[in-house]
């Protein structure tokens, strides 16, 4: 896998020309823009010139506290409480609302203030590895339905008294997890891609095929080198990542950290609808 670089200044572009340029961010898959300088209201000005952002309707404790669909991810605390989702642990291979119908909420961004100690983030095109999969394997894979559900100690590990944990809970919301197809069809682009969040998967309905079978097949196929690419963060990165074509997870890291997370769609990009502000 290749991450997609762009050495243009996003602050400098307008609305529109974001709008046009991020019908790409599918097609790329995942995409990188480095010596970006950006403020929050840059940030959130150029996200919604590619589509609506998510904020929680209540405030959050990850939450900026101007601009609410800005998650922190830090390791910082005060008075020993987490400020940021994602601090310092390890998280395994995952997208963003697994457990949750996340509609078409299906590009994540991330941006870097402070990279912290060997902060990497790690990506697996399951795009391709769909792709590349025999043609028997194809017509075993689209018939299935998986139940999809957050089990802690899984892709990330937290103790029960987590502030985070009751979010990666979906707030009660979802307690029996959500059905999905293990072939998913892509909201905007039509292409079809594995959603093999594999930490996830609860039950397994419509297999002809043994599962524990097809799970190793799976396993053994996706997370091959030829289909994951990694990145060492700079203060400055922007990355965009498709929630449907990748995967992504990332190491444990140590020292001080902030990155700013967004959720967002492709509305105004694919739509070409104009965003206009409240």
């Amino acid at each position: 896998m290749e991450i997609k670089e762009y050495d243009f200044n996003l602050k400098d572009k307008s609305r529109e020309e974001i709008r046009e340029w991020a019908i790409n961010i599918p097609k790329d898959n995942v995409v990188l823009f480095r010596d970006q300088d950006l403020s929050k209201e840059d940030l959130v000005n150029i996200y919604k010139g590619i589509g609506r952002t998510y904020a929680p309707r209540k405030k959050e404790f990850f939450c900026d506290d101007e601009y609410p669909e800005l998650f922190r991810v830090t390791n910082k605390r005060v008075n020993g409480e987490k400020t940021g989702v994602f601090a310092d642990k390890e998280l395994d291979w995952h997208s963003n609302g697994n457990a949750r119908d996340q509609g078409k909420e299906c590009c994540i961004a991330l941006y870097c203030v402070q990279e912290g100690i060997d902060s990497v983030t790690s990506f697996c095109d399951m795009r391709q590895a769909y792709r590349d999969l025999p043609s028997t394997m194809k017509d075993e894979l689209d018939y299935i339905e998986c139940l999809y559900g957050f089990e802690n100690g899984t892709f990330y590990d937290l103790e029960e008294d987590d502030k985070e944990l009751e979010m990666f809970k979906n707030r009660g919301i979802y307690l029996d997890g959500i059905k999905r197809h293990l072939v998913y069809q892509h909201p905007y682009d039509n292409y079809a891609g594995l959603y093999f969040t594999f930490h996830y998967i609860r039950e397994v309905y419509n297999n002809t095929t043994d599962w524990n079978f097809l799970y190793k097949y799976l396993l053994d196929h996706c997370f091959q080198d030829k289909y994951i690419a990694h990145h060492y963060w700079k203060p400055g990165d922007l990355i965009f990542m498709d929630q449907y074509h990748s995967l992504h997870k990332r190491n444990e890291v140590k020292g001080e950290r902030l990155l700013y997370r967004t959720a967002l769609d492709y509305k105004y990009a694919f739509t070409q609808d104009l965003f206009i502000p409240r």
